[in-house]
């Protein structure tokens, strides 16, 4: 205690700036080192708050991405499934477009396209032809010996 009160009167007799330099060196009070202890405690706990708030951002964040990652793959996937059947259906369509053209008459291409509809999306359940034309291609397709339209 003799030692601490002797110090005390010197620290007291030096300007501030010397006082500064001496006191750094010096051991703090019991009660600074308890308030630097508090103070400790309290920046450590902040900064645990902080992790682990900052986990379960991440977390959820890297959820939400790879979700949305899933919905995109998924997309793409049925992007590529509508894309690779719209082209084998035109295919298709295109091979049975052959085969009608190259049918020997009129009468073939005409049965021939009946039997194969080219899209069954393209079926159209109205009327489109008057009684005029639905007689004239009756008549086609009743000629059995292709008098009416003979295509050689």
């Amino acid at each position: 205690m003799a030692g601490r009160k002797s110090q005390n009167s010197i620290s007291v007799k030096m300007c501030p700036q010397q006082r500064a330099r001496h006191e750094a060196y010096n051991e703090p009070s019991k009660q600074t080192q308890r308030w630097m202890a508090e103070a400790r405690q309290r920046v450590c706990a902040h900064l645990n708050h902080q992790k682990s708030c900052q986990v379960c951002t991440s977390t959820a964040a890297a959820e939400r991405q790879n979700q949305l990652t899933a919905q995109l793959k998924a997309a793409e996937a049925r992007n590529r499934v509508r894309r690779r059947r719209l082209h084998y259906q035109d295919l298709k369509e295109q091979e049975i477009n052959l085969m009608i053209s190259c049918q020997s008459n009129a009468q073939r291409a005409a049965r021939l396209e009946h039997l194969l509809s080219v899209r069954q999306g393209k079926i159209n359940h109205t009327d489109c032809m008057d009684q005029l034309q639905r007689r004239r291609v009756e008549e086609i397709l009743e000629d059995e010996k292709g008098l009416t339209i003979n295509r050689r």
